[in-house]
């Protein structure tokens, strides 16, 4: 299942389960992430190895979900985002992360691909999606303020925030659920 999303400039967007035959986009989408956007999204500055990206697209549907953003490019799909969640050992509680290519930062994507997320784990029966961010990550903070994250420094590292959302309190607005691989 999929949903289609138009950017403010028109720009066709569709979101959709990542799935195994996603890897070479992802890898791609990962090659080209600026060194700052990669750091931030990895708060460290390595690269991810084929190992770990065929694990971003062939995930444990029981107990994650994996959205992506692509856009067609010179009649090829492009991934411009990715949005995810992986499932704690305590029960209703998830991770989130989300990355954007650098050129779809501030245009309206992270707040369409996360809210997508959001719905996906609301109907998959999570009560709450936490994630961390670097503090300086201004992007990043403020897509969690406006979409209803709580924020709190992390009482054991000055350079990071912890994002939490209750997802009972949350309503979607305009987002749908997405939770199958095409």
């Amino acid at each position: 299942m999929s949903e289609t999303w138009a950017a403010a400039d028109g720009t066709i967007i569709t979101i959709r389960p990542v799935c195994p035959e996603d890897l070479a986009i992802e890898r791609e989408f990962v090659r080209g992430l600026s060194a700052s956007t990669g750091y931030r999204r990895l708060m460290s500055a390595r690269r991810l190895s084929l190992e770990e990206l065929r694990h971003f697209t062939k995930i444990d549907q029981e107990r994650e979900l994996a959205l992506i953003a692509t856009t067609p490019v010179q009649g090829k799909e492009r991934q411009i985002g990715v949005a995810r969640y992986v499932r704690e050992s305590s029960p209703g509680d998830a991770e989130f992360a989300i990355v954007l290519s650098d050129d779809w930062q501030g245009r309206g994507l992270g707040s369409k691909l996360l809210s997508s997320l959001l719905a996906a784990a609301k109907n998959n029966g999570l009560r709450r999606l936490v994630g961390t961010t670097m503090s300086e990550n201004a992007g990043m903070l403020a897509l969690g303020r406006k979409l209803g994250f709580k924020l709190a420094r992390d009482p054991d590292s000055a350079t990071i925030t912890n994002l939490t959302i209750d997802l009972a309190g949350w309503s979607p607005k305009g987002a749908s659920s997405i939770d199958d691989c095409r």
